[in-house]
């Protein structure tokens, strides 16, 4: 009652404010100003008239008793613009604040779903001045905020049928009534025919019934006896189908679990098979540095030669031209040929050196270069350095996109990463981009089978969660941190009767389909912290022994926060190009299954 009185009195205040002619209502002008003092920016003034035809009695004027809910209209036309702005962007390839005329189709069905009208759609297309040409946003921005209701559609889908029935019923009417006339006749003959039937029968009628009274009475009692056993023995299979699909249900769990922990062990097992790997390559990538340490040297004496024997060519070159007669030019011509031979040879020799330097150093820029001229002067690859630089180069991509696939943090993109990291060999060059991405893709596949498991769960089993007039302290707690992941408030989730009713939603507000749309890069740090602190006073086991069905919700909750926990984590720690300076690096992952914790 306080806050209806609150906002009774604040809204009839900001109506005094702007009601400066005390005319007892405000135009769409003096709604736009208010509204504006609200909200930065306000909406446009086609909004307003919007707002105030969905909201007041009259289109032109607000009244004080509507204002609040004409405020309220307002707000979410306000709030709706600015996201569909940003969708209206991402639309607008070109940045020319235009879109096409399937463009903004596709908008309006994206916003309006399955209450999306073709014909005021083609209503729409055929008020535009020029047909075809671009859509601006405040051409349609009324348009998509004004979302038609099902009365709506309704309306529209029967006007259409009224139509085809008009013409149906008069093309249909004379057959109608030629029908009918013909219809009475045989009814009328009929009917006499059968009162005098009906009267040979009465008399049979009455005798039979006082037997057949007599035989009711007896087929009902047996009937009922029948009725009886069959509910009992429909009682107990019912009972031993429940009891099978409890203990299918249990083992099926079992056995998803169990299989979890496999792949945590062979996690386990890879890494530690990826550590011995990268440390035996760490030795073989030192003897091969001890044996190329004059690479840098060889390099810049390569480099020196090839600038001598280019100056050398230079100076046959104006030998030649300063010769006076034919043999001091063909001797010059030899020298000329000569010096430039030297001259190529000396700089693919240079090319060759820095190609090995780059390699040693791994550097991505510096390969890059090289490669390319190596392969600009054509040069073969006697040394196999040009094929290890190529793979060097190959393993810097293969990091890269597996560094963007855990920034993605998307099942298919890291699967797809990781599959070409393992197809090339490359682990053992980057162990703690793998571990960091196995670990992650374990929690992935998790949190797909929990969805999963939800997304499978009977209706009955969320009814049986709705039925607690007082629920045990497990579900309620478990409820209220599934549904602030989903992006409720928490005062609103402690009154179980409110919880009761999110959970009896359906569609698009119902439950399961909620958690599968659910997407963990969406929820923040805070809202995470907050879930884990509800669980932690109790754990999966404790859960199940009161209801099976809040314990998957717990198992999604957990797996959710952890998940989006590790996120922040690896964002503020970074990830960084492996290295095994003095000594291989240890790195702990933890992964939770039920109540079993393996640490990698």
């Amino acid at each position: 009652m306080g806050d209806m009185e609150m906002k009774k009195s604040i809204t009839a205040r900001l109506f005094r404010e702007y009601d400066v002619e005390g005319k007892g209502e405000l135009s769409p002008r003096q709604m736009q100003s208010l509204h504006e003092e609200i909200r930065l920016g306000g909406i446009s003034l086609g909004q307003v008239k919007a707002s105030m035809e969905y909201c007041c009695l009259m289109d032109d004027c607000c009244e004080p008793s509507e204002l609040f809910d004409l405020l309220q209209e307002m707000d979410r036309r306000y709030f709706l613009v600015q996201d569909l702005r940003w969708e209206f962007a991402l639309l607008d390839g070109e940045q020319k604040d235009l879109i096409s005329e399937d463009q903004a189709r596709f908008l309006f069905e994206v916003v309006h779903g399955n209450l999306f009208s073709q014909r005021r759609w083609e209503k729409f297309l055929n008020s535009r001045p020029v047909s075809g040409t671009g859509i601006s946003f405040v051409e349609i921005e009324v348009d998509l905020c004004n979302i038609p209701s099902r009365e709506a559609i309704a309306l529209e889908q029967l006007e259409e049928q009224r139509e085809q029935e008009e013409r149906q019923r008069k093309y249909t009417e004379k057959k109608i009534a030629e029908e009918l006339r013909r219809r009475e006749f045989e009814a009328e003959k009929k009917r006499l025919q059968e009162e005098e039937i009906q009267k040979k029968k009465d008399e049979e009628e009455r005798k039979k019934e006082e037997e057949g009274r007599l035989e009711k009475e007896r087929e009902d009692e047996k009937r009922k006896q029948d009725e009886e056993e069959k509910g009992k023995k429909e009682a107990l299979e019912r009972e031993e189908v429940e009891r099978r699909e409890h203990e299918m249900e249990e083992k099926e769990a079992e056995r998803l679990r169990e299989l979890e922990i496999i792949e945590v062990q062979q996690a386990l097992e890879a890494q530690r098979e990826l550590e011995r790997k990268a440390i035996a390559l760490k030795e073989e990538e030192r003897k091969e540095a001890e044996k190329d340490q004059n690479a840098e040297e060889e390099a810049i004496r390569a480099a020196e030669l090839e600038k001598e024997a280019e100056e050398e060519a230079r100076k046959a070159q104006e030998a030649l031209k300063q010769a006076k007669n034919a043999e001091e030019r063909r001797v010059a011509e030899e020298a000329e040929k000569a010096a430039k031979e030297k001259a190529r040879r000396e700089k693919h020799q240079r090319i060759r050196k820095e190609l090995k330097v780059a390699i040693k150093k791994k550097d991505k820029d510096l390969i890059t270069k090289s490669v390319k001229e190596f392969k600009s002067a054509k040069l073969a690859d006697t040394d196999g350095d040009l094929k290890k630089a190529e793979t060097i180069l190959k393993r810097f991509k293969a990091r890269d996109d597996l560094v963007k696939s855990m920034e993605i943090r998307t099942l298919e993109s890291l699967e797809k990463a990781i599959d070409v990291v393992k197809k090339n060999g490359f682990e053992a060059y980057m162990p703690q981009e793998m571990a960091a991405a196995n670990k992650m893709l374990l929690s992935l596949k998790r949190l797909k089978r929990l969805k999963d498991e939800i997304l499978n769960l009977k209706q009955s089993t969320v009814a049986e969660i709705r039925s607690y007039s007082k629920p045990p302290a497990q579900v309620h707690k478990v409820m209220i941190a599934t549904y602030i992941l989903l992006g409720n408030k928490e005062s609103e989730l402690k009154d179980w009767k409110k919880m009761q009713a999110l959970i009896g939603k359906t569609g698009k507000e119902g439950l399961k389909r909620r958690v599968m749309e659910a997407d963990p890069n969406k929820i923040r740090h805070e809202t995470a912290t907050k879930v884990k602190g509800i669980l932690s006073a109790f754990d999966l086991e404790q859960v199940r022994d009161v209801s099976a069905g809040a314990a998957i919700f717990f198992a999604w909750s957990s797996a959710t926060e952890e998940d989006v926990l590790e996120r922040e984590r690896q964002r503020a720690e970074g990830i960084t190009p492996t290295e095994l300076k003095g000594g291989h690096k240890k790195i702990k992952t933890e992964m939770t299954s039920g109540s079993l914790t393996i640490t990698i």
